[in-house]
């Protein structure tokens, strides 16, 4: 406002300058709200930030033609993180300076997510985690990050309750697990489990396997993403290594099937979100209806997790009145929401309050572990 005053009024041109202040005001009033939304669009988990973006651009496109949010239209930036901690800082940087979003839902891994967590903190923009499990993304004091997934604490936990549960028996159980915050994670909070560890990008998996199976566990457990699980699981199956096995929210995506085929009969696994553990559920119908509609394929677990994070963001707008960051931040702490995977609330940490699904794979294909 002052700058189109000093521009007019210097010309002699008082009214115009009025006329032009206000116009201003108006437009911006008007311009659209940005919320961010990043994740691994490259890389070997570019399946998985397909998936956020397809979320989103859906859900944006159903408001927009609805007139929007607060009478203004919903623009999502996308980034690329390619599933590396410090592309994912790059891509917080420029959403908080340049591209000037109200708040940012991503990523999938939990080294991406952190390293974006921290970026966003410092900028005092709020963050939806969609997919990263690891526990210390929200143990960290960090006021400006929520979460969309379940914690692997919780995941493990319910993992652990479904065995307990449904195979007693089994109590001596092989771990092979991602050395980094995602796999670490699951195996600190499995304790009794025999360790082997892996990198990022590891393609034989047989000596951590021999050695496992060398300890005559009753099962084994690998808490990993989907390309290395699918190999994992068809180097189990070519060793002929015959014993139940458990795996990751990391490996429930449909690239993981694809990749391991057969192999990953029999394997099961705890996921934030399945259309086969979904039948109870009226808002993850619609949801799989409309995901249908839109691209012509059910969804997966991070649609869901997406799904639920653009969701809830604009909600919290629409409370807030505002795109202001911390009001929006202020306003997502009031979640109460019937998500796609059940009732929806933020606990003081900002994990959600979400019971964990439980799937089990036959003919390759996801059906529910706990029928």
């Amino acid at each position: 406002m002052t700058t189109n005053r000093r521009r007019f009024i210097g010309g002699g041109l008082g009214a115009v300058a009025l006329a032009g202040s206000r116009s201003t005001l108006w437009a911006q009033s008007r311009e659209p709200i940005k919320v961010g939304a990043f994740g691994p669009m490259s890389g070997n988990a570019a399946a998985q930030g397909q998936s956020i973006r397809e979320s989103v651009e859906m859900v944006a496109n159903l408001k927009n033609s609805a007139g929007g949010v607060l009478g203004r239209q919903i623009e999502i930036v996308i980034g690329d993180d390619a599933g590396k901690p410090e592309e994912a800082a790059v891509v917080a940087r420029r959403f908080a300076t340049r591209d000037q979003v109200s708040l940012a839902i991503g990523s999938v891994s939990s080294p991406a997510s952190l390293a974006a967590a921290q970026v966003f903190r410092e900028e005092e923009l709020p963050q939806i985690v969609v997919s990263g499990t690891a526990q210390r993304i929200t143990t960290q004091g960090n006021e400006w990050v929520f979460r969309s997934a379940v914690p692997d604490r919780k995941l493990v936990a319910d993992m652990v309750e479904f065995i307990n549960e449904k195979m007693p028996k089994l109590r001596r159980f092989g771990f092979v697990y991602v050395n980094d915050d995602f796999g670490k994670g699951g195996f600190d909070a499995f304790l009794e489990a025999a360790e082997e560890r892996y990198s990022r990008g590891d393609l034989d998996f047989i000596g951590q396997l021999t050695r496992i199976r060398s300890t005559n566990p009753d099962a084994i457990v690998e808490w990993s993403r989907y390309t290395e699980g699918a190999l994992i699981h068809r180097q189990i199956k070519q060793m002929g290594w015959e014993l139940p096995r458990f795996g990751s929210d990391g490996i429930a995506a449909p690239a993981f099937l694809d990749l391991a085929k057969e192999a990953a009969n029999g394997v099961i696994y705890p996921t934030h979100f399945s259309p086969a553990t979904s039948a109870n559920l009226p808002a993850a119908q619609a949801f799989i209806a409309l995901v249908r509609k839109t691209y012509n394929k059910p969804p997966d677990y991070v649609h869901a997790q997406a799904f639920d994070a653009i969701n809830i963001a604009l909600a919290a707008i629409e409370r807030a009145k505002s795109d202001d960051r911390t009001a929006v931040r202020n306003a997502m702490r009031q979640t109460d929401y019937q998500s796609v995977r059940g009732p929806f609330k933020f606990d003081q940490k900002g994990d959600p309050t979400l019971v964990t699904h439980m799937v089990r794979i036959v003919d390759v294909k996801e059906t529910d572990a706990r029928n």
